[in-house]
C-alpha cells in the first residue's frame, strides 16, 4: 500500500497507545527506553519549570503532559497524526500551559526560531524524519544553550546493527484492514548520530539503555542522547 493513500497511517497506533496508557496519568514518571521501564527519567532534561518545552512526535501526549503537570514546564506537543493530537487534547486539555499542534515536526520547528528551551523526541519525530531535515530545524527552534534530548532504537528490532550511514530502514505500520504501510525509520549508529549532531550541538550525555529485566532475545536497546544547542 502506498503510504500517501492513507489519511492518517498512525491512527491505529494512536488508539492502541491510548489504550495501553489508560492506566497511567501525568503524575506517573517516564523513562527513555523502548519499554518505558529503565534508565533515567525526566531529570535528564534539567530544570524545566517555566521553560518552553516541545515534544516532537508526541503521540498521545502523556510525556509532555507529565512535564507540565509535575515539573511546571510550558509544553507543546507536536504530531503529524490528527488521531494522536485529538486523543491528547481529549485527555489533557484541562492542564494549563499545554497545547497540542497537528503539524509536521520539521515545519513546526522551522517556523519557531528561538522559541524553545528544550526539544524532546522520545521514539518520536527524530526516528521517522531524515536527520538532515530534522536536526537543523531543531537547532533553529532552540535558543542558544537549549537542550535536545532524543531516545531512539540502538539497533533494528531483528537485532540487525544500526546503520553507519544516514539512510532509512522500512518500518511496517499495521492498519485496521489488516494491511501495512511502510514508513521510513532512521536507525543510526551512535557514531553517526554524534557526527550529525556536531554541526549545531555539543553532546552532553549519551547512554545505551538495555533493561536487564527483559529477555535479551525480545528486547530492543535504546540510545539516549542529550545535546546542547551551540
Amino acid at each position: 500500500m502506498n503510504p500517501t493513500t492513507v489519511p492518517d497511517p498512525w491512527a491505529d497506533h494512536g488508539h492502541q497507545r491510548a489504550l495501553a496508557e489508560a492506566a497511567h496519568t501525568p503524575g506517573d514518571p517516564f523513562f527513555w527506553d523502548a519499554y518505558d521501564s529503565y534508565g533515567p527519567g525526566p531529570e535528564v532534561l534539567g530544570p524545566v519549570r517555566g521553560r518552553q518545552v516541545v515534544d516532537v512526535g508526541c503521540g498521545t501526549g502523556l510525556v509532555v503532559a507529565h512535564l507540565v503537570q509535575e515539573h511546571g514546564a510550558d509544553g507543546v506537543g507536536v504530531d503529524s497524526s490528527p488521531t494522536a493530537t485529538t486523543l491528547a487534547r481529549r485527555r489533557f486539555s484541562h492542564l494549563p500551559r499545554l497545547q497540542y499542534v497537528t503539524e509536521d515536526a520539521v515545519r513546526h520547528l522551522a517556523q519557531q526560531a528561538g522559541a524553545y528551551d528544550v526539544c524532546i523526541s522520545r521514539f518520536g519525530a527524530l526516528c521517522f524524519t531524515g536527520p538532515s531535515r530534522m536536526l537543523p530545524a531543531a537547532a533553529t527552534a532552540l535558543r542558544p544553550g537549549g537542550r535536545l534530548v532524543i531516545s531512539t532504537m540502538a539497533e533494528h528490532a531483528d537485532g540487525t546493527p544500526a546503520l553507519a550511514y544516514p539512510q532509512p530502514s522500512p518500518a511496517l505500520l499495521p492498519q485496521h484492514d489488516g494491511t501495512t504501510v511502510a514508513l521510513p525509520r532512521w536507525v543510526l549508529s551512535q557514531h553517526l548520530w554524534t557526527s550529525l549532531l556536531e554541526r549545531d550541538f555539543t553532546i552532553q550525555h549519551l547512554a545505551h539503555l538495555a533493561n536487564p529485566a527483559h529477555p535479551q532475545a525480545a528486547a530492543v536497546p535504546a540510545l539516549l542522547i542529550c545535546a546542547l544547542r551551540r
